[in-house]
């Protein structure tokens, strides 16, 4: 069943997963193989994304992954409503990485849209030859860039309100992989948002944080949001050396791993539901894992889920 519209932001989950979606597409884990089977309790998962809407008719889109095309598809609220047109009139860029970032070059159909994005990430696609594919006319994509900590109320690419109000905060986290090495590192490279109702004046009561790229929780205040979207990248520090994957633990990618990280955190917020979970992370299959998880009061987003705040 859809989402039955009142006077309340929502949002809904278009992907759960982090970069690669569940399954991998070359991988071959225990978590993989399950779902594949079509194992009980293992629900494949597109990469992470999130629409926006304060009124079921036009949405904003917090990351454009490379899977945004299939979201469509399989989310109603979001299919077009005459021979040339969309519910989306924006979207907003948390971070440059390329599970974030790609989706925006399958939106360019001649559609008018309003990307927001901070100065660096934005530089960081300029540097993209890819970028051209989106400027087929004037006024095609409409850049609006970020400032850190300013409060902004989102608009499409003529100028309309889209009834959502957004702030962004500085994030720890570290520069796309593509970059490194050729772009200098800035604070305005991974932010987390704040995002509420344009109709709502009390700026945390029914607002939603979305904090799915986190190397850490110092100095991000997600506190006194009603719903918090936060990073559920890995399990645990070491998953992928656990698993012959890799040499890299979830800090060296900067991602706070749930189980010495945010599981027992202290945010005050009445939903904390784990997002961008990584195709390794046990919390994907019925586990002990998933039930610590639940026990300690969170949930686990899945494509799909609908958040009312």
């Amino acid at each position: 069943m859809g989402l039955v519209y009142d006077s309340r932001m929502r949002a809904i989950v278009i992907g759960s997963a982090a970069g690669g979606a569940f399954p991998q597409w070359n991988c071959g884990c225990p978590n993989c193989v399950a779902v594949r089977a079509g194992k009980e309790g293992y629900l494949p998962r597109t990469q992470d994304s999130v629409a926006i809407t304060a009124n079921g008719d036009r949405f904003a889109l917090v990351n454009a992954s490379p899977d945004v095309l299939a979201q469509i598809r399989a989310t109603p609220a979001l299919w077009p409503r005459a021979p040339r047109h969309t519910p989306i009139g924006a979207v907003v860029l948390t971070n440059g990485d390329m599970d974030h970032v790609l989706g925006l070059f399958s939106l360019r159909e001649s559609q008018p849209l309003a990307i927001y994005a901070t100065p660096a990430v934005w530089r960081g696609l300029e540097a993209s030859i890819l970028l051209r594919t989106l400027k087929r006319f004037e006024g095609q994509v409409v850049f609006r860039p970020i400032a850190l900590g300013e409060e902004v109320a989102l608009e499409d690419a003529a100028g309309a309100p889209l009834g959502v109000v957004m702030r962004a905060f500085a994030a720890p986290g570290k520069l796309p992989v593509h970059l490194m090495g050729h772009a200098a590192e800035s604070a305005e490279d991974n932010v987390w948002l704040s995002l509420r109702d344009l109709r709502d004046a009390d700026a945390k009561r029914g607002s939603l944080a979305y904090a799915a790229a986190c190397a850490s929780l110092e100095g991000v205040d997600l506190a006194g949001h009603d719903a918090v979207l936060f990073d559920g990248t890995f399990f645990r520090e070491d998953e992928l050396v656990r698993l012959g994957l890799s040499k890299a633990v979830a800090k060296d990618m900067a991602h706070l791993p749930i189980e010495s990280g945010s599981l027992h955190a202290k945010i005050d917020a009445r939903r904390k539901i784990y997002t961008h979970v990584n195709n390794t992370n046990p919390i994907l299959g019925p586990t002990d894992e998933r039930r610590a998880v639940v026990a300690a009061g969170w949930e686990i987003a899945f494509d799909g889920m609908e958040i009312e705040v």
